[in-house]
Parts: C-alpha cells; structure tokens; sequence
C-alpha cells in the first residue's frame, strides 16, 4: 500500500475511534437509549428529548433526516444514519470529520477505498457496497 492508502486508513480509524467515543458518552447520558434509533424514537415518538440538545456527559447532539450528528466538547463532529436498522457512515462523513482542506487530507475516493479495504479485514462492516459503513459492534442495537 502507499503512502496516500496508509493515510487515508489511519484517517478512518480516526474517525472510528471518535464515533464509538462520542458515542459511548452519549448513551451513558440515556440510560433508555441504547443506539441512534433508540434515540430517533425518543425524539420523533415518545418525544422524551428534544431533536438537538446536551447531554450531561458534554455531548451535542443534533437528529436529522436519516440520523444523528453529535459534537463532543473539544468539537469533534460525527454523523451517522440509520441504513436499515444499522448507524452507518460513509466517506462524505468522515472527510467533514478530518475538516480538512480538499487538498490537504485524504480525498472522498481514498477514505471510500480505506473503508472498503477495512471491511476486508473486519475492522468495519460494509453496510452497503462501496457507500455506506458502520462499526463492527454498533448494528443500532445495545453497544
């Protein structure tokens, strides 16, 4: 693999690593909500919270369209959508989560390429063929 490959692989294990963080941190705040579409229903159904809020553990989070986007307290920013019943990401997402300039990091086809490349490997699961991801233990069950 080259250089462009190694980086853009490190760069979705960047990503991975934040998810299941911020994650993680947002379920602690909920003890009823176990995964994204617990939390959707919780909005959109039982309308327990409210489509963006703060949880107690330092986490934003904003329920949009087809998912979630949640902000830790040194602004990190992670975005999945429910494909299925599966949080799932893809390389649009992780590119705005690297908030770098399109010259300067991995392009949208490298991070594609890195996650396909993971999904070999079984350090993430392929949602869909070449767009959509999600995290080995994160199926929008418990976690």
């Amino acid at each position: 693999m080259g250089e462009e490959s190694e980086l853009a692989i490190a760069a979705v294990r960047r990503y991975a690593v934040a998810l299941r963080h911020i994650q993680s941190r947002l379920f602690d705040a909920y003890p009823d909500v176990s995964g994204i579409k617990d939390l959707m229903t919780a909005v959109r159904h039982k309308r327990t919270l409210p489509r963006a809020g703060m949880s107690s553990t330092g986490v934003e989070y904003a329920i949009h369209g087809a998912g979630c986007q949640m902000t830790d307290e040194v602004g990190r920013v992670v975005d999945v959508d429910l494909v299925g019943d599966v949080e799932a990401f893809d390389a649009w997402r992780i590119r705005w989560f690297l908030d770098e300039q399109s010259d300067a990091g991995p392009s949208v086809e490298e991070l594609r390429t890195a996650c396909s490349h993971l999904a070999s490997t079984g350090e993430l699961l392929e949602v869909q063929a070449g767009s959509w991801y999600a995290l080995p233990d994160r199926r929008g069950k418990g976690h």
